[in-house]
Formats: structure tokens, C-alpha cells, sequence
């Protein structure tokens, strides 16, 4: 169920009017990003967390300073979607932000679960990462053999897309 929770907090993905630019993912603003690391449920504590823009390069990071709360700066003028990472032990986690209006964004074993299956379906996208939300929502219900995605706050398609 945690891991549910964590999941909804994943990707705001719609565009906010005055943001950005959409036809170049550039942010006009400052975007300041918070949220909590965990790994297996598990805080982590200690780590750099590294930023890094649509092209890989990195616009900011922040230290966990003993706790598994953070929040990071986002410079105005970075080329979303921006990839938050922090190594922990010999794994990466890994989260994605689509937009500079997403302020909460968990970083935890589900978010680098979804990151990763959203690469194997052709790369970092909105449509992409909405996939691969639901597809780690659909598992996650197979796993613990429950048929609903309470937790969510909302509707769970709207949050990964709103396609409909």
C-alpha cells in the first residue's frame, strides 16, 4: 500500500499555463522540488541527489543531511523532464519531473521502477512514464492480489497523463 502511495506522488505530468515552454520543455522559473528517499520502505538518509536535465547534464543537487526529506532547487531555464537520482549502496533511485509545476516528487524503489520501464518503452515521455505508472500499478495489484489502487488520491489516469 505504501508503495501505492508513493507511486501517486510520481509525475504531475500536465503542462501548467506560464511554466514553460512546451515546444522546448525549458522552464521560464525557479522550480523548488520536495519529497522523501526510500528504498524498500526503508528512509535513506544519507546520499547526494543529483538533478539532471533532458540531456543528462546536471542543474543542481542537494545533500540527505540524516533525514530522508529533501528539496531541491531547480534553476529557471533547465530542459525538462528533469531525472532526480541518488545512489544508495550499489543501486540507483531514480524519479522523474515532468514539469516545473510538480512540487512533491518521491524518489524510492517504485519511482525507479517506473523510470526504467518507461526507458524500455522508448525513452523518458509523458505518454511513456504514464504506461509505465499503470503497468506498476496493475503488478503491484497482481503482487498483493487486491484489485483496487486505494492510496491514490484521485483519479490514478488523470494523474499519470489525463487522457480521458
Amino acid at each position: 500500500m505504501k508503495r501505492l502511495v508513493n507511486l501517486v506522488m510520481l509525475l504531475p505530468l500536465l503542462w501548467v499555463a506560464g511554466c514553460g515552454d512546451a515546444s522546448t520543455g525549458k522552464s521560464t522559473q525557479v522550480a523548488r522540488i520536495a519529497g522523501v528517499v526510500t528504498e524498500r520502505d526503508k528512509p535513506v538518509t544519507e546520499g547526494k541527489i543529483i538533478a539532471k536535465d533532458k540531456n543528462g547534464m546536471m542543474v543542481a543537487n542537494t545533500d540527505l543531511k540524516g533525514s530522508s526529506n529533501y528539496s531541491i532547487t531547480i534553476p529557471a531555464n533547465a530542459t525538462y523532464p528533469i531525472t532526480l537520482e541518488v545512489a544508495v549502496d550499489d543501486s540507483l533511485l531514480e524519479a522523474v519531473v515532468m514539469n516545473p509545476a510538480s512540487a512533491q516528487q518521491d524518489i524510492s524503489t517504485m519511482s525507479t521502477l517506473v523510470v526504467q520501464s518507461a526507458r524500455n518503452l522508448g525513452g523518458i515521455s509523458k505518454e511513456n512514464m504514464a504506461q509505465a505508472a499503470i503497468n506498476a500499478i496493475r503488478q503491484n495489484k497482481k503482487a498483493s492480489g487486491k484489485g483496487t489502487s486505494a492510496g491514490f488520491k484521485g483519479d490514478p489516469t488523470k494523474q499519470y497523463g489525463g487522457w480521458h
